[in-house]
């Protein structure tokens, strides 16, 4: 069976969780949705094999909203060959299409109930959950993830003074239950929509996961991280990153402090944290991205004059601690230019990257102030083929 171990959601995707203006735990059943359960359960009123496209066509109502390039997972048909998880290639007003692994030995498909989800990350699992004072910790449970547990406080002042608009991330070790913890990390991340469109993403594997939403005065995004690099160190036991936007008293969205996490530099080591140094001694330190030059997005025009073309760098981004190499961001690649006609585009036939599905975002520039936004790029292949995590 096809295995797609990165999923990618954003807040257009048919019964996608909302990401509310104030609401305390919004951000907690979003997770929940996209790395554990899955969402928009939907009947099936048909599944036919066609043998010409070598693709199922899925019967569904109208307004569906799966959406091309996304993973949805099937079940309940008695043929096998139309369950599972697939990549939809195309969609209409009251359809889908995907191609099985093998042809169906029956055509159309039957089974009492088939139904088709947005299928989740997978291998995130609740370590813990408070409901009442939305709190919540996940663990990765894949063999390659480290011991460390992600917990997460989205019950209102977490960072913020009036409201439930920052939820407060731990990255913990020795985690025993969500009142018995060692806590290694902490950054914040902007947990709504505040003063803004209800937009956010996430894209993520078994060990890591991006998430941007956009928010604050000026209506920018903010792209935050959570998980285990790729490292190159023997042994690494606590390789995994996070970061996050300032908390400050100063930074009220409802002016022009509108504070984000400013990824899209290559320089920046602000609010930036790995578990522990290179060395393993308790203790957590600093980590800054490395590519081409200082930003991504850059150092190209767009479009490349020689060309007209646009251009993504095929490397993954190197992640530095103490100007030395701990890893690898998986995944994430160095577009070399930017432009907004390419924010929230799935592209496949970028040079360098034919037939591999590439998703671009844009996100914000810088922490403050700024309203520069340059592109993010993420690989839809595995992030892991080939490292010893």
């Amino acid at each position: 069976m096809a295995d797609y171990p990165v999923k990618w959601f954003s807040n257009d995707m048919g019964g996608a969780p909302a990401l509310g203006d104030t609401s305390a735990g919004d951000f907690i059943a979003l997770l929940k949705a996209c790395l554990i359960t899955g969402f928009n359960v939907t009947p099936v009123a048909s599944a036919t094999y066609e043998a010409e496209s070598s693709e199922v066509l899925v019967t569904l109502t109208t307004g569906h909203g799966f959406k091309a390039w996304q993973v949805i997972e099937v079940s309940g048909a008695d043929q096998e060959s139309y369950n599972g998880q697939h990549r939809v290639t195309s969609v209409g007003s009251d359809w889908v299409r995907y191609a099985p692994d093998s042809a169906p030995s029956v055509s159309p498909a039957t089974g009492s109930t088939i139904e088709i989800k947005a299928a989740p990350v997978g291998g995130w699992q609740v370590a813990d959950e408070d409901a009442s004072t939305h709190r919540i910790a996940f663990r990765r449970t894949g063999a390659a993830a480290t011991d460390h547990v992600l917990m997460i406080e989205n019950n209102g002042n977490q960072g913020d003074r009036s409201a439930q608009w920052l939820a407060r991330m731990r990255v913990c070790e020795s985690f025993v239950d969500i009142e018995t913890f060692e806590e290694v990390a902490v950054q914040y991340w902007p947990a709504s929509h505040r003063y803004s469109t209800p937009e956010w993403a996430i894209v993520a594997d078994e060990l890591m996961m991006f998430f941007t939403t956009r928010y604050g005065h000026i209506d920018k995004r903010s792209t935050l991280v959570a998980g285990n690099l790729n490292t190159i160190r023997p042994g690494d036991a606590s390789h995994f990153i996070i970061n996050g936007a300032d908390k400050s008293s100063s930074a009220e969205w409802n002016n022009n402090h509108s504070f984000y996490a400013g990824f899209g530099s290559l320089a920046s080591i602000n609010y930036r944290s790995i578990a522990r140094a290179y060395h393993q001694l308790p203790g957590s330190t600093t980590w800054a991205l490395k590519g081409i030059g200082t930003q991504m997005g850059g150092p190209f025009k767009y479009p490349n004059p020689q060309t007209n073309g646009f251009y993504i760098s095929p490397n993954e981004l190197m992640v530095m601690e103490s100007e030395g190499l701990r890893g690898y961001m998986p995944g994430l690649m160095q577009p070399l230019q930017s432009s907004p006609v390419y924010h929230a585009a799935i592209l496949d036939n970028l040079p360098g990257l034919e037939g591999i599905p590439v998703l671009l975002w844009s996100t914000t520039l810088g922490r403050e102030y700024y309203t520069d936004e340059v592109l993010l790029a993420w690989r839809l292949d595995d992030w892991r083929k080939g490292v010893g995590a």
